[in-house]
């Protein structure tokens, strides 16, 4: 599951990309430039910051409830 989301990632951001280059290149609107800036930038730092806060959040409650005896 991991790494087929990991591919839709790597397809979603290369699209991002080659959109941004196109509108570049076509001279679109400084907004959707911009649009396209933050979906390359900011995006994937919050879904990395989301992943880590999950992964301590995870852990947090297992050392809390400790092994069973």
């Amino acid at each position: 599951m991991k790494r087929i989301l990991a591919i839709l990632g790597i397809i979603a951001i290369f699209a991002a990309v080659l959109a941004l280059v196109i509108c570049t290149v076509t001279g679109a609107s400084s907004g959707t430039i911009l649009a396209l800036l933050v979906c390359l930038i900011i995006l994937p730092v919050l879904c990395y910051g989301l992943m880590l806060f999950a992964k301590l959040k995870s852990r947090k409650n297992e050392d809390h409830t400790g092994p069973e005896q």
